[in-house]
């Protein structure tokens, strides 16, 4: 192959140093994250990323921009059949959008979302939205709002004004004390994070017309990584 077509189709490298929001409707401490089967036998939820610094390439620069995925598995996640939507911060300029559309999805390769890619079948492609990340350690929030006209093609759901998709986190309590439990998963080689503080969920709620689930109480975590590719 030509040299100079070699390059052209090499990937940029990429690189992001971001707050990390994951929950789903297992129960607390998730068995995904062993590779065991899900509480439910199903897992769905959403993750949200705010990248504190961040680039792609030589020039497109990431820094302070949000992104988040709605995802549901019908199974174990390893075994694959997963279908997700990607939504990016509507702030995010044109050479932006492209730079975490590719990251997220996959396609840019490396970090936890080329695993992501190896198990999700169907998606939405990504889109733009209002991408709100709220970083308050375990009581740290995400919401997906989108515009007037994605309201309208919604499927009817509870939620307020514009919001497609949610995750608001709070401190696990205990059932019997109500007391507030500090718990930490480490996982020296975890593909997503190596230290998750665990939380609860006050709210996990997704309704964006492609997929819907509401739940509270379930699985949450927050952590802080740097990610790179491919």
């Amino acid at each position: 192959m030509n040299p100079k077509v070699q390059q052209q189709q090499k990937k940029p490298s990429w690189k992001v140093h971001a707050y990390f929001l994951d929950a789903c409707n297992c129960d607390w401490g998730c068995p995904c994250q062993f590779n065991a089967k899900p509480t439910h036998g199903n897992c769905e939820g959403i993750a949200g990323y705010h990248i504190v610094t961040g680039s792609y390439g030589t020039k497109v620069k990431l820094d302070g921009l949000n992104m988040a995925l709605i995802a549901s598995w019908p199974g174990p996640l390893h075994e694959g059949r997963g279908k997700a939507s990607y939504y990016i911060d509507n702030r995010a300029d044109e050479r932006q959008f492209e730079a975490l559309s590719n990251i997220i999805t996959g396609r840019a390769g490396g970090g936890p979302f080329a695993v992501y890619a190896s198990i999700i079948e169907e998606i939405l492609e990504p889109k733009k939205a209002s991408v709100k990340f709220q970083t308050e350690d375990i009581r740290s929030r995400v919401t997906v709002s989108g515009t007037s006209e994605d309201k309208k093609r919604r499927i009817r759901g509870e939620q307020s004004k514009n919001v497609i998709a949610e995750a608001w986190l709070e401190p696990i309590r205990n059932p019997v004390t109500g007391k507030a439990h500090r718990a930490i998963i480490e996982i020296p080689d975890g593909f997503e994070s190596t230290r998750m503080d665990q939380a609860s969920m006050k709210t996990l709620v997704a309704n964006d017309g492609y997929l819907s689930f509401r739940y509270e109480g379930t699985y949450g975590s927050f952590s802080e990584n740097t990610w790179k590719g491919p």
